[in-house]
């Protein structure tokens, strides 16, 4: 039993180091989820973009026949720092998308909850 303590203990940093992301530094994948400052009902369309600097990293367009009936996600890989989170909304009757975006810190939680507010000019 000896001889398997260095074994496991190598699986056992192994396993910590891929689920943590090796302390930050490399991108895993986190649960996006995202909230808007309008009634779910009334949208029909997004545009939701993550952004880290000049980075695209994921972009994603859902289209809702019936309204969204829940609040949107979707799966990115992303490291520990700052981001930008955007979101282009349709809504239904209006002849204008509404555009948000908010910053945020990607931590070390497996979900990632975006509450936008109205996007600046």
């Amino acid at each position: 039993m000896k001889k398997r303590w260095p074994l496991l203990v190598l699986v056992g940093v192994g396993i910590f180091l891929w689920k943590t992301g090796a302390f930050g530094l490399l991108p895993t994948d986190r649960t996006v989820i995202w909230r808007f400052p309008v009634s779910y009902g009334e949208i029909r369309k997004l545009e939701l973009q993550i952004w880290q600097g000049d980075e695209l990293l994921k972009r994603e367009e859902q289209v809702y026949a019936a309204g969204l009936s829940g609040e949107a996600s979707f799966k990115v890989p992303l490291s520990s720092g700052t981001h930008r989170a955007i979101a282009t909304v349709g809504l239904s009757g209006a002849s204008e998308p509404r555009g948000f975006q908010q910053d945020f810190e990607a931590g070390s939680d497996e979900t990632v909850v975006i509450d936008l507010s109205v996007k600046k000019p």
